[in-house]
């Protein structure tokens, strides 16, 4: 049920302070969502002992948000709140350090966003996040409201996302400077929506980023056109300038010859990151033995990336003395602009939301590099410096943290993760920053002592490669996420038992069964089980679970009009269940009191039945009455009997470097089993 709150203004139409209380069950759920809880309360309480408000306050803390926005979904049927929402600020977590991310807007927001960027004590947050979020399979009760177009902003904790979802989401691992700053962002924005027409609405989205973190800019989408279109007309402007003083330096011949081994450079720097991490993961007994340490790995990918980088320079040395390149800034502007041209024309193409990442730095290149004289080195190096900063400030920082983020995002999806995505993302941030930083650096007197370069470079490889390797692959604050669960026919002597991750190995506890075998199929069942997705699952006959935890109170098949009806009770032994009505092969049912699906079978399935329990009620021609005897009834238990801790997990499930969800499975013939004794 959700819990709503109201603190009335002078006016009827509403503020929304929107959070969820429940979490899966597997976790008990402290950063996701009782981050968002806790700072939406302490919100209210003080924004309730202001003396005025103009606007109405509304605490919507709903539930059901992690069993497909349940909670959301039954608030925007509440026309009391639909009625008067006008705006609202959601906080969510996937993470428990680290600062709320403004990474989602609602419809006509350009209005919207503007209190965040001006009023938020510590902003932080950008357009771009949309962009991967929107690629990501997450939903969140912000997508709820957004379809009632509600304008909102929503928020999200994203550092440390190891313990999302898991046993290890507890409060002492949540941060207080990420509910303390989290909370001032919110009051701050809160007051601010309160000095402003909240019914007000604009036709564009806006595009917004921080300013390492201190303060923010936002601007609209006829802003963003007009910063797109300077930036490529600038940009082609001072790559034309610079190429043609390039051109008079070193004529076309060296020019063109910089530009091929420049690009093939590129191609060995990327293949070289490509490859160290290959080399990492072969080196190895894991396949992510970067997982509780990204940050070794991006220091690996880094020095690799710069000592190849050199290396090609100093190869380019032994070329033929016409062949060289010139060492002058504007030969590398006149190499550099036409990719961040490209890289601008395909973001607003494909990523339009994040494509100020490129417009930005382009508009400033293009404008300074315009402006300086061509020929200069100490004005086109003044001029990188400035340009540098502006493209060091949009992607450095979110340049790790997105690196971090996609690790911890990984290690939840059931795949291996490919060795080119970590090399691609440095590379992408390179692009954007080597340019500026070798133009800044560049003169045309050669390096004084370029053997130190090279063994510094060495260095660093070996140093980098090192703590790369000997990091642990996953510890007890950034365990392997793992998945064990068991089906019990009824009537069987044991059970099946199957384990899963994205690492090869088993890893069990003394006590745990034997004869584990690797499987790429689904079993055989009477019901369907499917199959684990993993790309490592182990399977064996186990010790048997024990009797189902549910009494079938009732069956029955009788005769109605045109047909029969099938009346099926299920009595819970125990709370928080999942019980499921499978039909037999290709039967699916006329009517049915539960929604139902096909998956292979026709299931329906009701989730935390009351302890009362529930009745299925389904009609079927007369001729399928012969079937339903073999109609089967699955619950599905979130822990094993007999086990330990709050999970209820077998002790033989080592919880040190991993983190378990597990399931136990009955699947009861619904005929079979005479109704209890009372």
């Amino acid at each position: 049920s959700n819990n709503i709150g109201v603190l009335p203004g002078t006016r009827p139409d509403a503020i929304g302070l929107v959070s969820h209380y429940d979490s899966v069950a597997e976790s008990p759920g402290a950063a996701d969502d009782g981050l968002g809880v806790a700072v939406m309360l302490e919100a209210a309480r003080v924004l309730a002992a202001r003396p005025e408000r103009t606007w109405t306050i509304m605490v919507l803390v709903t539930d059901g948000e992690e069993a497909g926005l349940m909670g959301a979904a039954a608030l925007v049927t509440d026309r009391a709140v639909t009625d008067r929402l006008r705006t609202y600020i959601n906080v969510e977590s996937s993470g428990s350090s680290g600062p709320a991310l403004l990474f989602e807007t609602g419809p006509g927001n350009a209005w919207l966003v503007g209190p965040w960027a001006r009023r938020a004590p510590r902003p932080r947050g950008g357009s771009f996040g949309l962009e991967i979020y929107r690629r990501l399979p997450n939903d969140t009760d912000f997508s709820i409201l957004k379809r009632q177009e509600i304008p909102g902003l929503n928020f999200a904790v994203v550092g440390d996302s190891y313990a999302y979802h898991t046993a290890r989401d507890t409060p002492e691992r949540l941060s207080r400077r990420t509910v303390r700053d989290t909370g001032d962002n919110v009051v701050a924005i809160a007051t601010a929506l309160d000095a402003i027409d909240i019914t007000q609405r604009s036709t564009p989205d806006t595009h917004y980023f921080d300013i390492g973190g201190v303060t923010a800019v936002s601007y609209g989408g006829t802003t963003a056109w007009i910063i797109a279109a300077a930036a490529l007309l600038l940009g082609v402007i001072a790559w034309v300038k610079v190429t043609a003083a390039s051109l008079r330096m070193g004529g076309a011949l060296r020019w063109v010859l910089t530009s091929l081994w420049s690009a093939i450079g590129m191609a060995i720097v990327v293949a070289g990151m490509v490859g160290a991490t290959w080399a990492l993961r072969s080196a190895r007994e894991v396949y992510h033995p970067w997982y509780a340490h990204p940050d070794r790995l991006l220091c690996l990918l880094l020095a690799v990336g710069v000592a190849l980088g050199w290396t090609i320079s100093r190869v380019g040395a032994w070329l033929p003395a016409r062949a060289h390149g010139v060492r002058h800034p504007a030969f590398t502007w006149s190499l550099a602009l036409p990719l961040w041209i490209a890289l601008a024309v395909a973001a607003l193409w494909l990523a339009p939301a994040a494509a100020y990442l490129w417009t930005v730095p382009l508009v400033a290149a293009g404008l300074l590099l315009t402006v300086a004289p061509a020929a200069n080195v100490a004005g086109l190096r003044a001029a990188s410096v400035v340009i540098l900063a502006v493209a060091a400030t949009l992607w450095l920082r979110d340049t790790v943290e997105v690196a971090r983020f996609i690790v911890a995002v990984f290690g939840r999806l059931t795949l291996i993760t490919p060795i080119y995505v970590y090399a691609a993302l440095v590379a992408l941030a390179g692009v954007m920053i080597a340019p500026p930083f070798i133009a800044a650096a560049e003169s045309p007197q050669p390096v004084l002592r370029p053997t130190l370069v090279t063994a510094l470079c060495l260095l660093a490889v070996v140093v980098t490669g090192v703590l790369a390797y000997r990091a642990p692959g996953y510890t007890f604050e950034q365990p392997l996420r793992r998945h064990v669960r068991a089906l019990q026919e009824v009537g069987a002597d044991g059970a099946i038992w199957e384990v899963g991750s994205v690492e090869p190995g088993l890893d069990l506890a003394a006590g745990a069964p034997g004869g584990w075998t690797r499987q790429t199929t689904a079993i055989r069942a009477s019901v369907p089980w499917g199959r684990l997705r993993h790309p490592f699952v182990f399977r064996t006959s186990g010790p048997s679970l024990g009797p189902a935890p549910i009494d079938i109170a009732g069956f029955t098949i009788a005769p109605v009009e045109a047909g029969v009806e099938l009346t099926i009770t299920v009595v819970p032994k125990r709370p928080g269940l999942a019980v499921s009505f499978v039909l037999p092969g290709t039967l699916v049912p006329a009517r049915s009191n539960l929604p139902g699906i096909v998956f292979s079978r026709w299931i329906a399935t009701f989730i935390a039945p009351p302890a009362e329990g529930i009745v299925w009620r389904a009609s079927f021609p007369t001729a399928a009455a012969g079937q339903l005897r073999d109609v089967r009834v699955t619950v599905t238990d979130e822990g094993f009997p007999g086990g330990s801790g709050w999970q209820r997990l077998p002790a033989w499930l080592p919880q040190d470097r991993a983190v378990w969800n597990g399931t136990a499975t009955w699947a009861v013939p619904a005929s079979a089993v005479p109704p209890p004794d009372r």
